[in-house]
């Protein structure tokens, strides 16, 4: 069971933003702006106010949103009290994801554990790792799956799977017939760079710092939030590109890319399932948690 004007409300007073609280929840900001005026048309008093970029309460609003902390959480408490006692798995599980693990590892595993559970509901957002933490801390989402270092320490992390970032380019360009490149010769290149919060960004960035090169000096062409888009982008010879070596698997077996040989170490990441606490708090999180752990994931290279 759950309140979706009462969530909605309680997202915009944390993030103190219409706009962040609609991304968190990945919807518009006409969406949430209607649920709220909704709120506040059937209360008959004004909840929010705005104040330049931020929202802030308005008296009626501070005691509505006290409650409505307490009755969200007696939501997810008569849930869990209720699937215990009949020791079912059932209800709604809201997961977010990094694109890389959207597209490449839950569909191996959200096919068995539907089978398995055909009674959860499974709600799954797409976005960076910056905003997938930030979401799940501010409790849009129950579990995470992201790529790359999780620095914030109130965030619980478990490493589930490997990845390996590559270096591509279009099958003609002339860096692909040289081995061993020195690092300092990709400056020759445009690059499309993958958006700002990303884990593959942040590899780039690392890469580049151990070869003492500043990553904000390179030639950017484009910067898109979208994978497949870069690789066809490189494909088309506009550039070249780090990327997750899952998600051009198909494209290198075509041979419409390859990977530059770099001098250097592998650039290696893991994927992490995060959470913000240890135990999770309802039946269904804690079935998926323990079945992704369990999980072994088909490699495709």
């Amino acid at each position: 069971m759950e309140d979706h004007r009462l969530k909605a409300f309680c997202l915009v007073v944390e993030m103190q933003s219409f706009s962040k609280a609609a991304k968190a929840k990945f919807m518009t900001q006409s969406a949430m702006s209607h649920l709220i005026k909704n709120l506040e048309g059937e209360l008959g008093v004004k909840l929010l106010i705005r104040r330049g970029k931020r929202v802030v309460l308005t008296s009626a609003g501070k005691i509505f949103y006290g409650h409505a902390v307490e009755i969200l959480e007696q939501y997810r408490s008569l849930d869990r009290d209720i699937n215990v006692l009949l020791n079912r798995v059932r209800g709604p599980l809201h997961i977010g994801a990094t694109p890389t693990a959207a597209d490449y590892l839950l569909p191996q595993v959200l096919y068995s554990f539907s089978k398995s559970y055909p009674d959860v509901h499974i709600a799954v957002s797409v976005s960076n790792a910056e905003m997938i933490l930030h979401t799940l801390q501010h409790a849009g989402i129950e579990i995470g799956i992201v790529d790359g270092k999780v620095k914030n320490s109130a965030i619980v992390r478990k490493e589930i799977a490997e990845d390996e970032i590559v270096i591509i380019a279009s099958d003609d360009n002339p860096l692909t017939k040289e081995k061993n490149i020195p690092p300092g010769e990709l400056l020759s290149q445009t690059f499309i760079m993958p958006e700002l919060g990303s884990g593959v960004r942040e590899c780039i960035e690392e890469f580049f710092s151990s070869a003492g090169m500043d990553a904000s000096s390179l030639p950017v062409s484009m910067t898109l939030g979208s994978t497949e888009l870069i690789a066809q982008m490189v494909k088309s010879g506009q550039g070249i590109s780090f990327v997750s070596k899952w998600s051009v698997f198909n494209a290198l077996k075509e041979g419409t890319i390859a990977i530059l040989n770099v001098r250097g170490k592998r650039l290696l990441r893991k994927f992490y399932l995060v959470t913000i606490e240890k135990e999770p708090a309802t039946m269904v999180a804690k079935s998926f948690i323990e079945f992704l752990r369990a999980y072994r994931f088909f490699k495709p290279f």
